[in-house]
């Protein structure tokens, strides 16, 4: 699609659709200056204050954009939230180039994902050379337990800064 064609679809779209472009295009925006991926950006994704230093807590807003037709949050949402918590986490905990990547994730829903925001808590359960086991929790802005989760992350050595 050309920069032409697209310009000329926008005049044709509602105010609801003109917010989910604005969202895209912040998304895009945002990308360059935090270097968070895209998804994250469109999302909402940020890093939340947490008290207890073997933790990782991050939140996104419930917007329209991720409500399935049951106007509850997709599964793969909350389950993508709770994915980019714990590699979020680990990020920030090894220093260094590294990467992670995830190997292995189990998700459990307790609870339909509904209300303002979708709190993630992450921690480390146990760390074997390059395999790392984390567990999350996910809750609404209500502290209800919306889902809990496990997953396995492979950490890529990518030497030393």
């Amino acid at each position: 699609m050309t920069k032409q064609e697209i310009l000329s679809q926008i005049e044709t779209l509602s105010d609801r659709d003109i917010k989910a472009l604005a969202r895209t295009l912040n998304a895009l925006s945002n990308m360059k200056e935090n270097k968070y991926p895209f998804l994250g950006n469109f999302l909402g994704v940020v890093e939340e204050d947490s008290e207890n230093e073997t933790e990782f807590v991050c939140s996104m807003p419930i917007g329209r954009e991720v409500l399935n037709p049951y106007r509850i949050v997709y599964g793969g949402i909350t389950a993508t939230l709770a994915d980019m918590a714990m590699g979020w986490m680990l990020e920030r905990r090894i220093s260094g180039k590294d990467k992670f990547v995830t190997l292995d994730m189990n998700v459990n829903y307790h609870k339909a994902g509904t209300g303002k925001r979708l709190i993630a808590t992450a921690r480390v359960v146990n760390q074997a050379q390059d395999i790392w086991q984390m567990a999350c929790d996910v809750r609404n802005d209500r502290d209800e337990l919306v889902v809990t989760t496990t997953g396995t992350f492979l950490q890529l050595r990518r030497g030393k800064e």
